[in-house]
Order: C-alpha cells, then structure tokens, then sequence
C-alpha cells in the first residue's frame, strides 16, 4: 500500500538478495504436520509481504487453517507488490493478504475510493477475470488517519475530523504535522481540505521527515498529526484518532488473496477465512502489531496467542 511504496526499491534488493526470507525479524512458523483428519486437495502455499501486519496477517492464516486441517507450505516474506502479485498470478504461492486500496489504485490504475464495499467489489470484480478471487475483507482499514495529543483532545473537545476543522475555522491555532509528500498530494492535503470545506492556515502546517511525526507530538511542537491508522504508536504514546466523519481518505481494507484453483479445490476455504477475517478491526491489529514491533514478540508468537484468544486455533 502507500506506505509501504517509499520502501519498494531497498525491499527488492533485499528479497532477490535472500529470497524468501521472512521478514520483519520474526521467526516464521513451521508448517508442522497436519492433523490426522486433515483435508484432502493441493497444498496451500501461503505467503506475505515483509512488513509486520502483513507478515502477522500471513501468520495468522498459516496457522490458523493448517489446524483447520489444511494441507499448507510456509512461504512468508516474499516481498511487496512487485514480487508477490506476479508469484500469486503465476501460482508460485496460492494466498497472501492485500490492501483493497492498494489492489484499486496499484493494480487497477482507479482512482482512490472512500468507501469500503465500493473499494471491495471494483477489485473483486476486476481481479476475478484473472482467476484471482478476494475474500471477505477485515474491518481493518491501514489508511491516513489524524491523531491528536490526549491533553488537546480533551482541551478542545476533539473526537471527529469536523471538530477541528470547527476550531480552525473559529481562529484555533493548532499545529499540524504533515510529511512533505503529503501537502502536496491530489490525494493528500488538497484532497482533505477539499472533503472537510475548509484552508489549513500555512502557519499551522508543521512539515517533518515520514516517522518523525510521533516525536513531534510528544515534544508538544504539534497538537495533531497525519498518521497511518494501525501503527502502534497510536497505542503506545495514547493518542486520539479522529473519527474521518467525511471519509476523507481512501479506503485500505485487508483481505485474503487467493487463487481461484484453491478456492474451487476447497469449498469451506472462504468461509473459515471470514472467520478468522471478522475478528481483525483496525484496534486489535494496532495491538498486535505494537506486540510484534514494540514488545518484540516474535510473530509466531503473537499469532498463535491471538488465534487461540479468539477460540480459532486449539
């Protein structure tokens, strides 16, 4: 997705230098054996990209059907877009999560969508002519977001995008922290002062390296800042996010990628995904990313915690 693009090219290097070695730092699962009664049909070769949430999520759903019974092969950290689309449609590896917004606007070439069901069909609907189906995607949504310092959440009674944008216009200085790309995006500040009807005043604007933005907070030199929705210092440095009551930004819902041979092969795969699908809201992946990068749990470790949490693993 967005995010992630900055670091495509150093990403690359790095996945064709080790192949498939897993990322993030964490220690992949095994694919052990699986149970006595376990289904019959072609193994499942699940994979990830490098970063944390998407290697958790890989994680999750390896473990989580191989004690469905599921036949599956650990393939975890492939790489980003470039390297783990082609070995999906190539049926190097059978499964992987993607980003809806990432499938629209990357693969597609659409314009940005804002609602979660619209986002959903186009790339089903699209990605199904290349044997390619999209299973129901989690409420998680990794997008923009704004937070806010909890002392002025509180001081200006802020809980939705509109209530600062009520303050602005009444004259409140509140400095907001932005990356450069950003401000100057189509779908970036242009995009959002547009949605919300209203000018950040430039004075506001506080423009800061990508990841500098929590340590701006935290030294009080900003009341608010962009930030990406699942990051885990969200949780840490106990920040508001704003309700995006105007759904200023594009939709970034996570689902299940999976060839459509697979799918045929197995009729309950779709459903026992939702299941495990519906449990993973934008909060609870916040928490296990934060488990993952900040408690440095190793992934296996947090997947198989939350999946047995959730009564989904034995």
């Amino acid at each position: 997705m967005k995010k992630k693009s900055l670091f495509l090219v150093a990403v690359l290097s790095l996945t064709l230098a080790l192949g498939g070695v897993f990322g993030c730092g964490a220690k992949a699962p095994a694919a052990g054996t699986a149970p006595d009664k376990g289904k019959e049909g072609p193994t499942i070769k699940i994979s990830s990209k490098t970063f944390t949430e998407a290697a958790i999520l890989g994680t999750l759903s390896l473990q989580y059907l191989e004690g469905l019974g599921y036949p599956v092969e650990n393939k975890m950290g492939l790489g980003e877009l470039a390297v783990i689309r082609p070995a999906l449609t190539s049926g190097q590896i059978d499964l992987y999560w993607e980003y809806t917004g990432t499938g629209v606007m990357n693969l597609m070439e659409h314009a940005p969508v804002f609602e979660a069901e619209e986002s959903y069909k186009l790339i089903k609907e699209w990605d199904a002519k290349n044997g390619i189906a999209w299973l129901e995607y989690a409420p998680l949504n990794d997008t923009y977001g704004i937070v806010v310092r909890p002392d002025v959440a509180e001081k200006y009674k802020l809980k939705t995008i509109s209530d600062y944008v009520a303050q602005v216009k009444k004259g409140e200085t509140l400095k907001f922290v932005g990356f450069p790309e950003w401000e100057g995006r189509a779908d970036g500040l242009p995009s959002f002062e547009k949605v919300y009807d209203f000018k950040m005043p430039k004075g506001d604007f506080v423009n800061v390296a990508m990841g500098l933005n929590y340590e701006t907070l935290k030294n009080q030199k900003g009341d608010l800042a962009l930030a990406f929705t699942t990051e885990p210092r969200i949780v840490t440095d106990k920040l508001v996010m704003l309700e995006d009551d105007k759904n200023a930004f594009p939709v970034y819902n996570a689902a299940p990628v999976v060839r459509q041979q697979i799918v045929d092969a197995y009729p309950t795969l779709a459903a026992d995904l939702k299941k495990l699908s519906s449990v993973l809201d934008t909060l609870t992946i916040t928490e296990l990313n934060m488990q993952a990068d900040v408690e440095k749990k190793s992934i296996d470790e947090v997947s198989t915690t939350f999946l047995k949490s959730k009564g989904l693993l034995k």
